[in-house]
């Protein structure tokens, strides 16, 4: 069976066990759509909210044991079926056939309504969720009709004792959950000093707000104190040197010796250049011209090159032979962690700072108060919480069932009065006797025996 856009399924495949196929699953998962589909697929039903959001068209397929293939079309203004027989390449189409399927199609799936005289067809195959149990919302003249008709009456009793062990077992689950709701009431009573802890907690984040804030404040105080202090030693420096020079006269203007010291030094320079070049001349004069040099940059570099290798070999051999009897050197350690250590340290080594000056700082203040230990307290908030919750989930869960029972036994009450007499036996009926299995279509009961 697949289901293509339909409702909230986007593309959904089951596999159909034989005999018996259970779903199951949390609420609004789409396991009654599953039911919806086949009441599809079986009436075409008034057209409603089946195409899922945004698609064209909703599909609904059904592969049969035989190898044939039933697909139920519908869009927006109309339905069709597609039928796909063993063999065969392509579909037929059955579409402008009104509000009932096809006889072809219904032949096929076998799920048609079961016929009874003097009544409207009854449905053995889907059942509606919101219904009460089979035939106890028809009239007796339906449930007569079916009974002289139908041959699963056995199956009938078997779905009756049915209900009525998951109304037991309803019932034991409802006292199991009462019992737990009073342990979790007391539980929440022996927690009835956890708003105080909290105030106190809520004071205690106030006052450390405080503190902080207190802090900062000594801190620009400080800072603004040093400033202070610079400043007044900065105006009495001043103070002093304006009184050692309000006794001396005003120095007289001095004219701009810049020229005259550039020619002295200009004319000083020149002269030293002419001795300089004098003396060169006449120390140069007796010789004879100097022979032509040859390249000798390439030789220096050469024998440059041999010294430096010569004593790159000599300190090899020596270093050789001292290291000749060392055992190998260890493997280098790993210097990540002994880097992080000492980033580590260096951090620690300024927070110790930081916080000496600001232990100093707040030396003539008395000592906070001791904080509780906030973790038993968070603890207790974390199960309260759970407590809470599964609480308040017991009780939706009992309150659900509770209206439920009530409202399907009200139902069951009001069909076998509408009944009178059994249908089976002719005995008198009644709702204690019916869903507690007291009735057993014998002579005690007022019926046959």
């Amino acid at each position: 069976m697949i289901l293509t856009d339909f409702m909230a399924h986007a593309r959904t495949t089951l596999d159909l066990s034989p005999g018996l196929t259970v779903l199951t699953g949390p609420n609004n998962t789409g396991k009654s759509a599953v039911v919806e589909a086949l009441r599809c697929l079986a009436e075409n039903p008034v057209p409603r909210h089946v195409i899922r959001h945004g698609a064209a068209e909703a599909r609904v397929t059904a592969e049969l044991d035989d190898g044939t293939v039933v697909t139920w079309v519908r869009r927006p203004k109309y339905a069709l079926y597609e039928l796909t027989r063993p063999g065969a390449d392509a579909p037929e189409t059955f579409a402008k056939f009104g509000r009932t399927p096809p006889e072809e199609i219904t032949r096929i799936l076998g799920l048609a309504s079961v016929p009874i005289e003097g009544g409207l067809p009854v449905d053995v195959h889907i059942g509606n969720q919101r219904e009460p149990v089979f035939l106890l919302d028809k009239p007796g003249s339906a449930l007569s009709g079916f009974f002289a008709a139908a041959t699963e009456a056995a199956h009938l009793i078997a779905m009756q004792n049915l209900l009525t062990d998951r109304i037991r077992k309803a019932t034991t689950e409802k006292k199991r959950q009462e019992k737990r709701l009073a342990e979790l009431g007391r539980t929440l009573d022996r927690l009835a000093p956890l708003p105080e802890l909290d105030l106190r907690l809520e004071r205690a984040a106030a006052m450390e707000a405080d503190l902080e804030a207190a802090d900062r404040r000594l801190a620009a105080l400080a800072g603004h104190l040093a400033e202070a202090a610079a400043g007044r030693r900065r105006r009495e420096a001043l103070l002093r040197a304006g009184q050692a020079l309000a006794g001396l006269a005003a120095p007289p203007r001095l004219a701009d010796t810049a020229p005259l010291a550039a020619s002295l030094a200009q004319g000083g320079s020149l002269a030293r250049r002419r001795a300089v070049a004098g003396a060169r001349q006449a120390a140069l004069a007796p010789l004879a011209a100097p022979p032509g040099l040859a390249d000798t940059a390439s030789l220096g570099r050469r024998a440059a090159d041999i010294r430096r290798l010569a004593g790159a070999k000599a300190v090899a051999g020596a270093r050789r032979l001292a290291l000749a009897a060392l055992a190998a050197p260890p493997q280098p350690a790993d210097t990540d962690r002994l880097a992080l250590a000492a980033d580590r340290l260096a951090a620690a080594r300024a927070a110790t700072g930081r916080l000496a000056a600001r232990s100093a700082a707040l030396a003539p203040l008395a000592a906070p108060p001791p904080l509780p230990d906030t973790l038993p307290l968070a603890g207790l908030l974390a199960a309260m919480s759970a407590a809470r919750e599964a609480v308040d989930t017991a009780a939706a869960g009992l309150a659900r069932r509770g209206e439920a029972l009530a409202a399907l036994s009200a139902r069951i009450a009001a069909r076998l009065g509408e009944l009178g007499s059994c249908p089976l036996c002719g005995g008198a009926l009644s709702a204690e006797a019916f869903l507690g299995g007291a009735h057993g279509h014998g002579a005690g009961d007022g019926g046959r025996p």
